[in-house]
């Protein structure tokens, strides 16, 4: 058993452990640190287990099995936005049919006032006339009576006389 080998091995076992100690703190089971670091340290400990597993590394990243794992993790990636592209994909149809509802609306309501604004143009029209018509006969203005105003008081008076009071 090569001595750098165990250092080595004890060493990701230690950092696998470290790696599980916020989950445990929290009250999870973080099992990918877990495993890891049981499967460092019973490398670190036996040596046919650490040649196994360097073999299944070796064969992972030398072939195109690490190129499919790294397409497979892409596109597993790419696949989280698919929902956010379709959530934005239907808010612009849904706003593109808000603009075309608001439009038919206006239109529609501009076909239904038309005919009720003409009845009121005319309406209002016809009251004018008859206005008019009522005013032309009267030739002057009717002025108010006005009263005749008090006299003040003569400012001899001895007592002062009255004052004017103005609201």
């Amino acid at each position: 058993m090569d001595y750098r080998q165990t250092i080595v091995w004890l060493g990701f076992g230690l950092l696998a452990g470290l790696a599980t100690g916020p989950g445990l703190a929290t009250g999870g089971a973080p099992l990918l640190p877990l495993f890891l670091c049981g499967l460092c340290l019973a490398c670190a400990a036996h040596g046919p287990s650490r040649d196994c597993v360097m073999q299944m590394i070796g064969k992972v990243l030398a072939g195109s099995t690490l190129r499919l794992v790294l397409i497979a993790v892409g596109v597993a990636l790419i696949w989280q936005l698919v929902g956010i592209e379709l959530a934005f994909l239907m808010a612009g149809d849904v706003l593109a049919y808000v603009e075309v509802v608001a439009a038919v609306s206006l239109i529609a309501a501009n076909t239904r006032l038309a005919p009720i604004r003409a009845g009121i143009v005319r309406r209002i029209e016809a009251v004018h006339a008859e206005l008019s018509i009522r005013l032309s006969g009267v030739r002057r203005s009717v002025r108010a009576i006005r009263r005749p105003a008090r006299k003040p008081s003569r400012a001899d008076d001895a007592e002062g006389g009255a004052v004017w009071a103005f609201a």
